[in-house]
């Protein structure tokens, strides 16, 4: 009998080890590009739930040791408060991030992405803006910055601002940011064949979203 409750002891103390499922948990294979969004935004809400019960790190590592193979590209914004594998809760090897101030391609961010179009990982490319944006509040500001990489910067977030000197209201910065988002994935397929081929082939899907910062929420803004 005593042995009989040893046993039922270790039992249920080594239980929660059993039940524990793997978190994040690998990505189904394969999968169209929208059940990898549909995947992010579960990963998201628990994000949103303000925790994640991150385990086997060490086997994600051991995995990735040898190579990678990211199905979904995230091309956000540098800001420090924009983390895309906490956001949309995801592990080491899930996503292929670029990230530049203002989510604005250039020549090395689409080459970024073309590599991992070109090694077959990618089928689906997340381009994020995020709330309180600062790259695009100075573009926003009529002044310019001080450096002329910010000139730059700011001039081809601008660029995607039209009519944007008749915005008026409180939600004139979040309109920007989601019409800087638009056009940094228009970018993206303008300026690349490789990119413009793979989706408009339908091998790889293109997703405009926007990041709010108190809620941590991501939606997908509408063409």
């Amino acid at each position: 009998m005593r042995r009989s409750i040893s046993i039922l002891v270790l039992f249920f103390a080594a239980f929660p080890l059993f039940a524990q499922a793997p978190f994040p948990a690998p990505w189904p294979k394969p999968m169209a590009p929208e059940a990898y969004w549909q995947t992010l935004m579960t990963g998201n809400a628990t994000y949103m739930a303000g925790a994640l019960p991150y385990t086997g790190l060490q086997a994600q590592r051991d995995a990735n040791v040898a190579g990678q193979n990211p199905p979904v590209t995230v091309f956000s914004c540098a800001d420090s408060r924009v983390p895309p594998e906490l956001i949309f809760g995801r592990g080491i090897g899930d996503l292929f991030v670029v990230r530049v101030a203002g989510n604005v391609a250039g020549p090395f961010d689409i080459a970024s992405i073309e590599y991992a179009i070109a090694h077959d990982w990618t089928r689906l490319i997340v381009v994020m803006g995020h709330e309180d944006c600062g790259a695009v509040k100075a573009a926003l500001d009529p002044n310019d910055p001080a450096t002329p990489s910010l000139v730059a910067l700011v001039q081809r977030i601008r660029e995607s601002f039209i009519g944007w000197p008749t915005w008026t209201g409180p939600d004139k910065t979040e309109r920007a940011i989601e019409a800087n988002a638009r056009s940094s994935a228009a970018y993206l397929l303008a300026h690349s064949e490789v990119i413009r081929k793979a989706v408009l082939d339908h091998k790889v899907g293109l997703i405009v979203a926007y990041y709010n910062l108190k809620s941590g929420k991501v939606e997908e803004v509408a063409p």
